[in-house]
């Protein structure tokens, strides 16, 4: 985006910064003011018409005129009266294109939200592997120098610094990848909210936000932003089906003229007469063309019927399958974080057994990479959770409205 960098560091800042500036979202606005305009020019051949047309040409000679070049221009104001209700599921088809158009406002607004916030997760997941593998490689550098006193004066011993270097090693190179998934990360963040932004921290916990069960999900996802634009596009398609359905009958008009009149003399009179005419129009025959109209419109309306029913069945599985998942997996978050404390106690145990010489650095090593495994399982975990749940708000289109909730969804 133009113009000086912005920098927003929490995800809400971030989030509204979107909301407001996205290219998506501004082009969204643009295409749902576009589509209130095409619903006042359908309106438009409701309202009388003023024209204004003009013949100039050479003309022969008549039995009540000479021939020669001859103007005659002509001033009408004409009114639809019928047109087998063509006009009239025009317009319904618009207003209700416009609302389709809203709706997509609101659907691209939950697609930005869920992959802004699944980003910025990773992002923080990365933040907090990278902060558990410096912790590794800081306590076996301790270990490495501990180990290596004792080498000093117990030469049985230094097959123990080799280990312990190796061990080393493989956390430094452990370290520099997730630094680089975290640069990639941060990437990300800013490649979706198209600004120049510094992610900090997490994303807001919206637990409490989430439906209380996974048949309310069901139920909420009725009213979601993919089955109304499905049901909207249906309800489009429909009202196309009536458009073409009448094909076949006239156009009637009134209309009221001023017209010109050529003499016999030669001369022509502008606009000196007036004129009150009927005027109709009809195709009864189109080599099956308005037929063919008709026909395509109804299968598109069956397919898009076909479509929404799809998609609201599909859409209230996945969001009762996502809400069971994250609730699962919330279950395990305790057990998990006395995993943590439980491999710290035991590492600690083996630690001090290792220095009296009850233990070789082999158990040391193994409890030691027990230990960050299980941080890291634990972060993972709580990151995944934090996934399934803005995913599953995403859906149902409930991000934004649950950070804000005063605000009015776009």
């Amino acid at each position: 985006m133009p113009g000086a960098p912005a920098r927003a560091d929490t995800f809400e800042q971030v989030l509204h910064l979107v909301a407001e500036k996205h290219p998506r979202l501004v082009a969204s606005r643009q295409l749902t003011r576009a589509g209130r305009a095409d619903v006042r020019a359908a309106r438009s051949s409701y309202r009388p018409q003023l024209g204004v047309q003009t013949d100039l040409g050479w003309a022969g000679r008549t039995a009540s005129s000479d021939s020669g070049i001859a103007l005659a221009p002509e001033v009408s104001v004409s009114q639809l009266v019928f047109d087998g209700g063509r006009t009239a599921a025009e317009i319904q088809r618009r207003r209700v294109r416009v609302d389709l158009l809203g709706v997509q406002e609101q659907a691209v607004l939950a697609q930005l939200s869920v992959q802004l916030a699944k980003a910025w997760i990773d992002h923080a997941r990365a933040e907090q592997l990278v902060a558990i593998s410096e912790q590794q490689v800081a306590a076996l550098g301790m270990l490495a120098t501990l180990v290596k006193d004792i080498a000093s004066f117990d030469r049985g011993r230094a097959s123990d610094v080799v280990m312990v270097d190796s061990r080393l090693q493989q956390a430094e190179t452990t370290l520099e990848t997730r630094r680089i998934a975290l640069v990639e990360a941060r990437a990300r963040v800013r490649e979706i909210a198209a600004l120049p932004v510094e992610p900090e921290g997490s994303v807001a916990d919206l637990s409490g936000a989430l439906p209380p069960s996974a048949e309310a999900c069901r139920g909420i996802a009725a009213s979601s932003p993919a089955v109304q634009i499905a049901d909207l596009e249906a309800a489009e398609s429909e009202q196309a089906v009536r458009g073409t359905r009448n094909w076949w009958m006239p156009q009637l008009a009134v209309e009221g003229a001023r017209t010109s009149e050529r003499t016999a003399d030669g001369r022509t009179n502008l606009l000196n007469g007036f004129a009150v005419r009927l005027r109709a129009s009809a195709l009864p025959f189109d080599s099956g063309g308005g037929r063919a109209r008709h026909e395509s419109a109804k299968a598109a309306f069956d397919a898009a019927r076909s479509n929404a029913e799809l998609i609201r069945t599909s859409l209230a599985d996945q969001a009762a399958r996502l809400w069971t998942f994250q609730a699962q997996r919330r279950e395990r978050l305790s057990a998990l974080e006395g995993i943590v404390g439980k491999s710290d106690e035991a590492r600690d145990i083996v630690f001090e057994q290792f220095r009296i010489g009850r233990r070789s650095i082999l158990d040391v090593l193994a409890y030691d990479l027990e230990r960050f495994n299980s941080r890291a399982q634990l972060v993972n975990e709580r990151h995944d959770i934090a996934t399934t749940q803005y995913e599953l708000l995403g859906i149902l289109g409930r991000v934004y409205p649950a950070l804000w909730p005063e605000a009015v969804a776009l």
